[in-house]
């Protein structure tokens, strides 16, 4: 069994959607576990409706996920780590010593950092068009650079 982790800050956006859109795309292959985690214990943070509805749009139903703090024990149990941005790598390096790629890396990609609401907006300005914009395009991305991470693990088996 393979365990791919991809980890975010608060586990309710990018990793959540690397991970549903991974899924999505390993659906019917066995053998792999496919998790996310935040870097940052916030238990009243909570998938926002827009971000939902948005997956959903994409043939993602997120509705099940329940967050997921970053643990060592989670960390050492599995074999594929992936940030979603710079920040992140740098936190699971400090706390857990691990380098981890970033998930457009891991896609093949290049090594583009994923921003998240928080880095390029005001709490004020989370649910303004810019930011929905936003929001959208890093869905997109995500989902769309899934298919060529799903190759690179079938490759690799």
């Amino acid at each position: 069994m393979t365990r791919i982790l991809f980890v975010c800050t608060g586990n309710v956006f990018r990793s959540l959607t690397a991970e549903y859109a991974l899924k999505k795309q390993l659906e019917g292959q066995g053998g792999f576990h496919i998790s996310s985690a935040g870097t940052r214990e916030a238990p009243h943070i909570t998938v926002r409706e827009d971000v939902a509805d948005y997956l959903l749009q994409k043939g993602l139903d997120v509705s099940p996920h329940q967050r997921t703090l970053v643990t060592a024990d989670l960390v050492e149990q599995t074999d594929m780590v992936v940030a979603m941005n710079t920040d992140h790598q740098k936190i699971l390096h400090q706390r857990h010593g691990v380098s981890v790629p970033l998930y457009m890396e891991a896609c093949g990609k290049g090594a583009l950092p994923l921003l998240d609401v928080d880095d390029l907006f005001t709490p004020d300005e989370f649910y303004a068009p810019a930011a929905i914009r936003h929001i959208r395009q890093i869905i997109d991305e995500i989902v769309e650079a899934a298919p060529a991470l799903s190759a690179r693990l079938m490759a690799e088996r």
